[in-house]
This record gives structure tokens, sequence and C-alpha cells, in this order.
């Protein structure tokens, strides 16, 4: 199927402090086969010169705008958002800068958005960054809302060779590190939720835009690369603060679960990420412990937005 007149996408990727890994993934955006892609950056108050950086390599025909404070991923992402539906955006493609795309990825994306009207969310399978064979990291996912809204990512670790499917196909979530979103859809219920500070955000945008009809779809024909990771193999502290307090937001906004179900189904996480850190750097078990126990009490008590503490505390290296 061939569209019938370029689409105006707009490709938002949201820096902090990693201006090699922004820069190439609009590197990956300018091979594009897809007329009509218009990449936007913006700085989440890196502090470090990386807009002036930025704005030096890319030059003056892709915008690097600044957020004044890093309020985190939504809010930084919200300022791209904006700029885009005011200059007529009709899809956003929020990008985390450690991602990749191949030339036909938004050709696929954007063919799947014709074929699916109702569709508000679209996204590609995304691969480990530099995995040989690649290996799927998320091919989107469900939620499994009687244990406390557990998400689930379909097909990780996966040879993509022999990914189950070859047909676009419904998911609870795309993930946010490649999700291509119809513009009707923020006119419709508003931009990404700003409260959590990091994780949960699109997952929360979507299932609310689900409320109110829409799908997210995967394409499993388009790619994404995802080259997240840590040299060290060990949670971010940030990482691990966000993601459980985020989780328990989430499932208190949309669940009724009980806090002991939320916990039951937060332990996996807790309990693989405690198992790992006391293998590989066990000096730093008990901060690790505290920052779960943080997150939980701050999950459980409604709190939101940054923790200066957390986001100042850095991850140590393998013992």
């Amino acid at each position: 199927m061939f569209l019938t007149r370029p689409q105006r996408v707009f490709a938002i990727l949201l820096n902090y402090q990693n201006p090699s890994d922004t820069l190439r993934c609009v590197s990956s955006l300018r091979r594009s086969t897809m007329r009509g892609i218009f990449p936007v950056v913006i700085d989440n108050a890196s502090g470090n010169g990386d807009s002036e950086q930025l704005q030096d390599v890319l030059g003056p025909g892709i915008p690097v705008l600044e957020s004044p404070e890093n309020r985190g991923y939504a809010a930084g992402n919200n300022i791209g958002i904006r700029h885009a539906l005011d200059r007529d955006a009709d899809y956003v493609w929020i990008l985390n800068p450690d991602t990749t795309v191949e030339t036909d990825t938004l050709q696929g994306l954007l063919t799947t958005m014709a074929l699916h009207p109702d569709a508000g969310f679209v996204g590609p399978v995304n691969l480990i960054g530099d995995s040989d064979p690649a290996s799927i990291q998320s091919a989107g996912g469900r939620i499994d809302w009687e244990s406390g809204a557990v998400a689930e990512s379909f097909d990780r670790g996966r040879a993509y060779a022999a990914r189950p499917r070859r047909d676009p196909y419904e998911v609870d979530y795309v993930q946010g590190s490649s999700m291509l979103v119809r513009r009707a859809v923020f006119e419709d219920i508003g931009l990404l939720p700003e409260h959590y500070f990091l994780y949960f955000e699109e997952t929360d945008l979507q299932v609310t835009a689900s409320r109110r009809g829409w799908k997210s779809i995967i394409n499993p024909l388009a790619r994404a690369w995802h080259f997240q990771g840590s040299a060290t193999h060990l949670p971010a502290p940030y990482y691990t603060y966000y993601y459980i307090r985020g989780r328990i937001l989430f499932a208190r906004k949309f669940t009724d679960s009980s806090d002991e179900t939320i916990r039951r189904g937060l332990n996996g996480f807790i309990n693989g990420w405690r198992s790992r850190v006391r293998e590989r750097a066990p000096d730093w078990l008990d901060a690790h412990n505290t920052l779960v126990e943080w997150a939980l009490a701050d999950g459980y008590a409604g709190v939101t937005g940054a923790r200066d503490d957390v986001n100042a505390m850095r991850r140590p290296g393998i013992q």
C-alpha cells in the first residue's frame, strides 16, 4: 500500500546529558525513506552545554529546545509535542535518544496507521542494540490487571527471526522508546501525564486513550534498535526508585487492587534486581534496599514528581 500524500511527522527526542546518543538517533532519522519528517530535540536541562553542542552539530534545520528544568520524561517530551502540534503535525513520533531506526521504519508505522483508523499508537518491534542475531527487547505488551497492573513485554529475548507474528496486532501498550502517536489522541485526551517523573507515563496515556476507543498496535515488520543498558548490569538508582513508585501510582489510578496485591505484583522486579545487586555489588545492597523502601513508601503515600536525593545517587561499579 502506498500513502497518497506525505504526512507531517515530528520526531521528538529528549536529550539528557547524552548528546552522542541523540546525534546517532537523528542520523538514523535522516536516512528515512519517508518525506515530511521533522526531528525536534529537547534538552532536559542537562546543564553542561549539551543544547549548544547539539544545535551546533545539527544546524538550523533541526530545532533544539531547552527545558528550564528537568521535570521528568513527560514534561520534557510535552515541550516537543506542543511544538509539533502548533506546527500542524499529523503524527508525533516519540523516540528515546538511545534508539536508532531503519530507513523504512516510519513507512511501516504510517502504513499501519492508515490501515487502522482507530489506532492511536503504533510501535515497531524494539530490538536489543548491537544484538547479533537480532534479539527482541519488546514487541509491545499486556497488563495483568488482576495482579496489580503488572506490565509484561511480549517476546523479550526471542530471536527476531523466530518472532511468532508477521501481521500487525493489538497490544495493551506500545513501548515508549519508539511510539508513533496520532495527533487526534492528544486533542482528545491531552498530553503525557507529568506526575510520574519517569516510567509509566506512556502506559498511562495509552490506557486512558483505550477507554475512549483508541487502539495500540505493533507492526512486527517495523524495527527500532534500543541501546539501553548498563556496562555494569546493575540498576541505576533512579530506575529502581521511579519504576517501583510509578507502578504503584499507575495501579492505584487504574485498578482497585489492594496494596498487598500491588506489592505481590512487584516482587519479581524487586527480588530479581536485589539478587543481582547482592551478586555483583554486595557493598551497595543496603543502599539499593533503601531505594526500594523509599519507593514503596512514597508510592503508597501518593508522592509524585522528582526526588532530588534519588536523582543525585550514582550506580556503583562491579566489585
